[in-house]
């Protein structure tokens, strides 16, 4: 029973060796100047230069954090994130420091895009969520202030076209 035992501690040990994978960088952003490419890992937002390097960690925190997307002058990052209980947008500079929090909506707030340097835009489902199914998209100042809804059409991942 003893060489059963070893022998199946030594089968696990080796197939738990060889099943070492690349991790897994979710929604990367290429920076405007090309130089960065922000990500999410493990539920925090990361940099790292597009030349290779190591990369750092801009947010620590136990809530997922994801869908990092650069500021057209490439000084802010804006994410989504759930740390009060369900997703909000967050903005922070790109070298780090603390997020400013922009949507205070109880239902999830996703996809964040930046319309210029000023404002962002994002989906929710705020206002209609029981007559139609899909997200409406809404923008907010990237200082912060009173989500309005941008329009009436309605989506996913809602992007401006230059």
């Amino acid at each position: 029973m003893n060489r059963f035992t070893f022998s199946f501690a030594f089968l696990l040990l080796a197939l738990g060796l060889s099943a070492q994978e690349e991790p897994l960088l979710r929604f990367p952003s290429l920076s405007p100047d090309g130089q960065q490419i922000a990500f999410s890992y493990q539920g925090d937002i990361w940099t790292v230069p597009t030349s290779g390097g190591v990369a750092r960690r801009l947010t620590i925190h136990e809530s997922y954090e994801s869908n990092p997307q650069w500021s057209p002058d490439g000084s802010r990052i804006v994410f989504e994130g759930n740390r009060y209980g369900n997703d909000d947008i967050f903005v922070m500079d790109a070298q780090g420091g603390m997020p400013l929090r922009l949507t205070y909506y109880s239902g999830s707030d996703n996809f964040p895009q930046w319309n210029g340097n000023d404002e962002i835009i994002f989906m929710s489902s705020r206002m209609y969520r029981q007559v139609e199914r899909d997200q409406e998209v809404f923008k907010v100042p990237a200082t912060g202030g009173t989500p309005q809804r941008m329009m009436d059409a309605l989506g996913q991942m809602a992007s401006v076209s230059n």
